[in-house]
């Protein structure tokens, strides 16, 4: 399933949503902009609470947590090794799958035992940040886009986001 997901620049929060293919309104993500433990809710169109994203402190790199309405929980951290490339992965539940993509062109690619479970492409012409997230493991959806917009407040950290707020 491809979703498109739209950071609201003019926004006291760090908000997102997140379109279907069609257009359609899928998911909604709303961000704390006082939050001292900067956190964010991804909501699902019903408005039905799917998990919560808050950052991990006490890390020598960023990471942040999933805290999944089912009561799993997922760590999502940047890779030391190689530093001159964008690596994060993510440990859950259902495994580790790594994030892979280069920096400066904000393309990745999510895999899990060298299998790609969804892609993910940025528009550079656009107001806001916008992605592009093709899904392939649906049963990771929520997970997967959630970690979309953790890689932007990592790489965003200290233009207009809450990663570095302590």
């Amino acid at each position: 399933m491809k979703y498109k997901i739209k950071q609201k620049i003019f926004s006291l929060t760090d908000s997102f949503i997140i379109e279907d293919e069609n257009g359609n309104a899928a998911f909604s993500v709303k961000g704390k902009f006082f939050s001292i433990s900067s956190s964010q809710t991804l909501y699902d169109n019903r408005g039905t609470e799917l998990l919560k994203i808050k950052r991990k402190y006490l890390t020598i790199l960023p990471a942040c947590r999933l805290l999944c309405a089912d009561g799993s929980e997922w760590l999502i951290q940047k890779r030391f090794w190689p530093f001159w490339t964008s690596r994060f992965t993510v440990t859950g539940p259902a495994g580790e799958l790594e994030m892979q993509g280069n920096l400066w062109q904000h393309e990745y690619k999510i895999s899990q035992k060298g299998k790609v479970v969804a892609e993910v492409s940025k528009s550079w012409f656009s107001w806001s940040d916008t992605y592009g997230v093709d899904i392939f493991d649906p049963k990771l959806t929520a997970q997967l886009l959630a970690a979309v917009i953790v890689i932007d407040r990592i790489q965003h950290s200290g233009k207009n986001s809450t990663i570095d707020d302590d």
